[in-house]
């Protein structure tokens, strides 16, 4: 009886074993999966083009070398390292030893972190805690100096731990974070956070000596005076160390530049780049779909200290609360929050449980622990796991090749204009053109030395003034358009055909200006020549007119009997559609739902389509359409209002264009709608509505003119003028202004 317990004992310990380890290397097996996923970021193609340009000529620019609008600039290029890095990997072994080199950096991260805190049977805490880190800063994973600068952070982080905990010696501690610092300060911008967090460190010693804390603060984790000193000698060191970079004084002062760069003016910058938006606003922060593995952190964070609340370490709560902080600037400092919240939680556990933190009493109960934990160990198994597959799974078919491409390893060639290159460099098209943001990487990539671009991802090198100025041309006015084009002597146009992008006024002046010809249109992106004598062979050989566009036509037999999202077809719609193509975007959607019948948009296209053909009824058979498809269109269901107007059903269209406004009071072309829908009956609210809709999206310039017609029955023609030209501001190729307004 007695030796058949200690058999049944020392089974549950061996099945324990087993489990807790196989739990963290399933972890690292996921960690694999979302480390492996394509390459899909803009600006990798800028780092590997730099990287081979240091390379081969074995010299680090200090100018700038890929722009002819600021070719010259001086240029404190911070991440040569990585790029030099970068590019080997690349040129040895292509885009999958790209991927295996993020693969190891990552794991390197996550095992620093996962052996600081790895203590006696604590693997099912170490597995939440370490996947809730990967599920916060996942969107991070991309090819970029970004994932050294986690490596580098969480370096520091066990390392001055384990100084504290006596478990690291002075010389190897100071040596490692020497040359860590010393590469971070060649790979990445965040270099400054090295000295920050010995800052913090140094600065919560100094609080537990000379102010009272709560509980056991004062003494929990306590340095002595000699490890303060040799702390400071290594803040000193690395301080120094930051000085080792190509640019000495500049180049270690250049985070604190960039910083009061954008104080200023810069802050523009930070309304159109996606990163650099905070990811917790008041309107989102209740919304769970929007970064809610986040905000869960920061929640299971704070609760680490309310668990330890006794015994709080006050340099766990500085890094946290500095961290935190730090996250709430800008999305792309949320995994930097990630790893700094997963070290103090860990911390704050360990630190409880040390001091005898008793567990919740029904959790002490040996049958409910081991059910809550086998039940526990299940989730923690299948959620992962689904987590992981949904990557494994995903594919894009491409529909030149007929071949599926899996969203593992290799380039997504979906998120890159490649064919609008290929075109580009196949022919003798003029040496400057203007480019978009989002293009601007991928050009320099694909195109140097033989082409410089107009811009491109490097916005501190551009500064606040010159990205001031490409908004303004981006969002189509005139005045910056016509300058630009002068002064930079501009001849053709590179723009990637988004439908969302920041230059849809630049692209619709294009579009309509006679002065410039349409070349080349496909999903990805559209090229314009000016219509000068040198580009007459060019544009005779490949102008396009897309009132005549016609889709290519798919191969069914070839792509099969399976569900294919139809990617190129769609994209290429959205962008007619946008620009005011109805017929050809229509073409477009009869193609997309022959291979995708419940495809939302196409129904959207089809109804816009027999809407500005005046065939109300069946613009109202695809608006249901769509809408059953797609209820979130607002879009659709704004335009769905306009239809029921236009069928003589007011109640319903101010019912549904009411219910838009009070949903979102904010989206401008509600305001607009129910202005056309009043307009005949109550031409003031019609005026008012109209002013709101401008004033919430200036840059739309119907929303002026429409504003001017009004004026303009109202017998106010200054008014009516002066709504005319700002509309003209933003479509001045538009004849129907020109002729309101008198300007040739």
């Amino acid at each position: 009886m007695f030796l058949s317990a200690i058999g049944t004992k020392r089974i549950g310990e061996a099945v324990d074993y087993i489990l807790n380890r196989l739990l963290i290397v399933f972890f690292f097996c996921i960690l694999v999966v979302y480390a492996s996923r394509e390459i899909a970021d803009l600006d990798l193609w800028l780092h590997l083009k730099t990287g081979e340009y240091i390379i081969h000529h074995r010299f680090i620019p200090s100018a700038d070398i890929f722009s002819f609008t600021i070719y010259g600039r001086p240029w404190i290029n911070h991440e040569w390292f990585f790029q030099a890095f970068a590019y080997l990997f690349y040129a040895s072994t292509g885009a999958d030893g790209l991927i295996l080199m993020q693969n190891i950096i990552l794991i390197t991260t996550f095992l620093f972190l996962f052996f600081s805190a790895r203590r006696k049977n604590n693997h099912i805490f170490l597995f939440i805690v370490l996947y809730l880190t990967l599920l916060t800063c996942a969107y991070r994973f991309t090819i970029r100096p970004d994932i050294f600068s986690l490596f580098f952070l969480t370096v520091y982080l066990c390392l001055i731990k384990s100084f504290i905990e006596r478990k690291t010696s002075f010389f190897p501690f100071a040596l490692v974070l020497t040359i860590c610092q010393i590469a971070w300060v060649n790979m990445h911008g965040f270099f400054f956070t090295g000295p920050l967090i010995i800052l913090v460190f140094l600065f919560a010693e100094i609080l537990k000596r000379t102010v009272k804390l709560p509980a056991s603060w004062n003494q929990t984790r306590r340095i002595d005076n000699r490890q303060m000193l040799q702390l400071l000698i290594i803040l000193g060191l690395i301080i120094l160390a930051s000085f080792i970079n190509p640019y000495g004084l500049k180049g270690a002062a250049y985070p604190f530049s960039v910083l009061g760069q954008i104080s200023g003016k810069g802050k523009i910058i930070f309304q159109y780049i996606q990163e650099l938006a905070r990811p917790i606003t008041l309107k989102n922060i209740f919304d769970i779909n929007f970064f809610p593995f986040y905000k869960a952190f920061i929640l299971v964070s704070l609760f680490s200290f309310r668990f330890n609340q006794r015994h709080v370490n006050i340099s766990d709560l500085a890094i946290w609360l500095l961290f935190t902080g730090f996250s709430f600037i800008a999305i792309r400092n949320v995994a930097y929050f990630a790893f700094a919240a997963a070290f103090v939680t860990f911390n704050n556990i360990e630190l409880a449980l040390e001091n005898k933190k008793t567990l919740p009493g029904w959790f002490q109960n040996k049958r409910m622990r081991s059910i809550f934990c086998y039940l526990l160990l299940a989730f923690l198994f299948y959620s992962p796991f689904k987590g992981a597959q949904k990557y494994l799974d995903s594919a894009t078919y491409d529909f030149d090749t007929y071949e599926l491409k899996s969203g593992m390893l290799g380039v997504s060639h979906a998120r890159f204009p490649q064919k609008a290159v290929d075109f580009l460099l196949k022919h003798d098209l003029p040496s400057h053109m203007l480019n978009d943001f989002n293009s601007g990487s991928y050009l320099i990539g694909r195109a140097f030395p033989k082409r410089q671009v107009f811009i491109d991802g490097r916005t501190e090198l551009y500064g606040p003034d010159f990205f001031s100025r490409y908004v303004s041309l981006a969002e189509g006015k005139k005045d910056v358009i016509k300058e630009t084009l002068e002064k930079y002597d501009i001849r053709g146009s590179f723009l990637t055909a988004s439908t969302n992008d920041l230059h849809v006024g630049l692209t619709r002046y294009f579009l309509h200006n006679p002065a410039w010809t349409l070349v080349y249109f496909d999903e990805g992106a559209v090229i314009f020549l000016k219509d000068i004598p040198e580009n007459k062979g060019l544009i005779k050989k490949f102008r396009i007119d897309l009132k005549t566009w016609e889709p290519p036509e798919p191969d069914f037999l070839k792509i099969g009997i399976s569900l294919r999202y139809p990617m190129p077809y769609v994209y290429r719609a959205r962008f007619l559609h946008r620009h005011g193509f109805y017929e050809a975007a229509a073409k477009e959607a009869r193609v997309i739902l022959d291979l995708m019948p419940n495809n939302g948009e196409a129904f959207k296209f089809l109804s816009d389509y027999y809407f500005e053909n005046k065939d109300y009824k069946k613009a109202f058979i695809y608006a249901r359409n769509c809408l059953l498809y797609t209820p979130g269109d607002l879009v659709q269901r704004a335009k769905l209002a306009l239809i029921y107007h236009h069928l003589n059903d007011e109640d319903k269209a101010l019912k549904v264009i009411n219910a838009i406004i009070k949903k979102q009071p904010k989206f401008a072309r509600a305001f607009y709608v129910k202005a056309l829908i009043l307009k005949k009956k109550n031409q003031k609210t019609a005026e008012e509505l109209l002013r709101q809709a401008s004033k919430l999206a200036p840059e739309e310039p119907r929303y002026h003119a429409e504003l001017g017609d009004l004026l303009a029955q109202y017998r106010d023609p200054a008014g009516a003028k002066k709504e005319w030209q700002s509309a003209y501001e933003y479509d001045s190729s538009n004849e129907a202004l020109i002729e309101k307004i008198g300007t040739k």
